[in-house]
């Protein structure tokens, strides 16, 4: 009998990950990932050097600064996960390919893979980068909140990068997604409050296939130790085409178990103010969402799997218990901050 995708996909984390002590220091893997990394770093400069010829930059000469692999306490977990919350604010040189398998006891299984990345544009002006976002929004890295309205197809386009007044940032993009012109405004601001750190950000977008769509993310962080992070996440959003608000409470606790493998426990309460099921509409909580998340780096530092089992209760499915169980393998070429 064949076997399907996530059962190849199991088997492939697995077996590359005992693999891992086996194998030599230099090899011809290093040379495949050095290779490529150094061809999206050429790639980027190339771009980077094109536009700053054709806005005859008068810093020209200016010398592309690689980023060194520095970790701060208040963006390491960020970073290992690879969170939202790092994506929207991540200034890096890099392409991630992700390979994602789903099973789900209610549900059509599911095997999917993604592309994004960012570059830069350091030499024509520090505050543009080119961006592309994978074939649907990432849920791996953040499992449960699964952004409130997933986005079909890939994005590519262009960010624009200013603070405003009171340490306001912002950042305007303009992109197209297959035929689907979009325009995206984002404001965001971070404050520390005794022990919490807080971010809250607001984002505006307009596109030809949604219309006008909004969304806004609250975290608090409390940072519990070098290693541990608590969050609490507030998430609303809302779009023209659709009625009503969609809105969800997130719990984490992030735990940091050493350098190259960390847990993350999440629960999540979601809902919307006019979701309907079966002619009734219902304004409460209508799913509940409890999940692990094991992430790993396995051979070596740019290559992670992930393994997370979880449990959903759904008004669709009259809150029986819909269990799923999620695998990926995760590439990073480029310069990465760790």
């Amino acid at each position: 009998m064949l076997l399907n995708h996530t059962q190849i996909l199991l088997l492939l984390i697995f077996s590359i990950a005992l693999m891992a002590d086996d194998i030599d220091k230099e090899c011809y893997i290093d040379k495949t990932y050095n290779l490529i990394s150094n061809q999206v770093i050429d790639s980027s400069n190339y771009i980077d050097d094109s536009i700053n010829n054709m806005l005859i930059n008068p810093d020209s000469n200016t010398t592309v600064l690689i980023v060194k692999n520095t970790i701060h306490k208040k963006t390491s977990i960020d970073n290992f996960f690879r969170t939202k919350k790092f994506t929207d604010e991540t200034d890096e040189t890099y392409i991630s390919v992700k390979l994602n398998s789903t099973f789900k006891s209610k549900e059509t299984n599911r095997f999917n893979i993604g592309v994004n990345a960012r570059i830069p544009l350091s030499k024509s002006t520090k505050k543009y980068n080119l961006f592309i976002n994978g074939l649907k929004k990432d849920v791996t890295s953040n499992p449960i909140t699964n952004q409130l309205n997933e986005q079909d197809g890939t994005e590519i386009g262009i960010n624009y990068f200013a603070t405003l007044v009171h340490k306001i940032k912002s950042r305007y993009s303009l992109g197209v997604n297959g035929l689907n012109l979009f325009t995206i405004a984002r404001y965001s601001i971070e404050k520390d409050f005794y022990s919490w750190n807080i971010l809250s950000a607001q984002e505006f977008k307009y596109s030809l296939k949604n219309l006008f769509e909004e969304e806004t993310d609250i975290y608090f962080d409390k940072h519990l130790s070098d290693s541990r992070l608590f969050r609490i996440t507030l998430l609303r959003a809302t779009q023209e085409k659709n009625s009503g608000m969609d809105y969800s409470l997130v719990l984490q606790h992030y735990w940091i178990l050493n350098k190259t493998a960390a847990l993350n426990l999440s629960q999540l309460f979601s809902g919307n103010t006019q979701y309907e099921y079966k002619t009734k509409k219902y304004r409460g909580v209508t799913n509940y969402t409890t999940a692990l998340s094991f992430r790993k780096t396995a051979l070596r530092k740019w290559f992670y799997y992930g393994i997370i089992p979880s449990v959903n209760f759904n008004k669709e499915h009259n809150y029986e218990a819909n269990y799923a169980l999620n695998f990926y393998l995760e590439f990073y070429f480029g310069h990465l901050k760790k």
